[in-house]
C-alpha cells in the first residue's frame, strides 16, 4: 500500500527536478542555441 502511495509523489518529485535543471540549462545554454537555430534558418531560407 505504502509503494501505491509513493509512486505517484516519486513522478512528481523526478518531473519537478527534471524541470529545474532544464530551467538552469535554458538560462546558460539557450541564447547560443537560439542564434545557432536562427543561422540554420536563415541558411535554409537561402539568405
Amino acid at each position: 500500500m505504502l509503494k501505491k502511495r509513493s509512486f505517484p509523489w516519486s513522478i512528481v518529485s523526478y518531473g519537478f527536478a527534471l524541470l529545474v535543471l532544464l530551467f538552469i540549462f535554458s538560462m546558460y545554454f539557450a541564447p547560443d542555441m537560439m542564434v545557432a537555430v536562427t543561422n540554420q534558418v536563415w541558411a535554409l531560407c537561402g539568405w
